[in-house]
């Protein structure tokens, strides 16, 4: 039964990428660009439907803050993508790693995704700008500020770096939390995605669960110009695991 639930889903998850690249493909060839509304709805739909594939059932709290603003959310999994990029149109920001994956690098740069080059001196830097330039054109921009996945029990400091971007334009900052649960309501064991798995270890294990549950909670927006990055970064980071600490 389980091995079937994987096979199943497996080969519904490859056709939906297969139909990821069909679609980007045409409307690349339309030179429709990333930001148009009919690409963002396209865009949007199909995020969401991989997390319906995997078996996830969602549940939000709150709404997401507007357009032009910065959403700062806790780092659990590779899903957290699609699931928040599944809740409204978003511009992500991601390791520059993942313009080399097979097929979903190109998907990700044709989608408009930000990549920060991690390491790098002046790589924070280099990515703020870009953030700050999507945030005037009124993108919603995510960031993953602790810079890593975590074990959907615990955080890591959130880095201030990257709020910077949101002081330079003067936009709403938005602290989001997610949690994975089991459906007996427990923290998920299986889908945080950390050292040494890798991202397909990861993938056959949540494949065999029959029904992930999951919270979003888009908590209260942040005045960006209410106190320095540094403070903006820790408070954001008190928000989200006050809520997680409560759920």
């Amino acid at each position: 039964m389980i091995l079937l639930r994987r096979l199943f889903r497996f080969l519904n998850l490859a056709l939906h990428v297969l139909a990821g690249v069909l679609i980007t493909a045409i409307l690349a060839a339309l030179q429709r660009h990333f930001t148009d509304p009919s690409y963002q709805r396209l865009k949007r739909w199909w995020l969401a439907r991989i997390i319906r594939i995997v078996g996830g059932q969602v549940m939000t709290y709150g709404e997401p803050a507007p357009a032009g603003s910065l959403l700062a959310a806790n780092h659990v999994s590779w899903l957290d993508i699609p699931l928040l990029g599944g809740q409204t149109e978003l511009t992500f920001l991601s390791k520059s790693e993942v313009q080399t994956w097979p097929v979903l690098g190109w998907l990700a740069a044709k989608s408009g995704t930000l990549f920060i080059e991690r390491g790098k001196r002046d790589g924070a830097k280099g990515a703020s700008e870009g953030i700050a330039k999507r945030l005037e054109q009124q993108e919603r921009v995510l960031i993953f500020p602790e810079g890593t996945t975590t074990d959907n029990k615990t955080m890591l400091p959130f880095h201030a770096r990257l709020f910077a971007a949101a002081v330079t334009v003067d936009a709403l900052i938005q602290p989001v939390a997610i949690h994975y649960l089991t459906i007996q309501g427990q923290t998920h064991p299986i889908v945080p995605y950390l050292t040494p798995q890798t991202l397909m270890q990861n993938l056959w294990a949540v494949l065999a669960e029959p029904k992930i549950l999951i919270e979003v909670h888009f908590l209260p927006s942040i005045d960006s110009h209410a106190a320095p990055r540094k403070a903006l970064a820790a408070y954001s980071e008190q928000q989200v695991c006050s809520a997680l600490t409560k759920l």
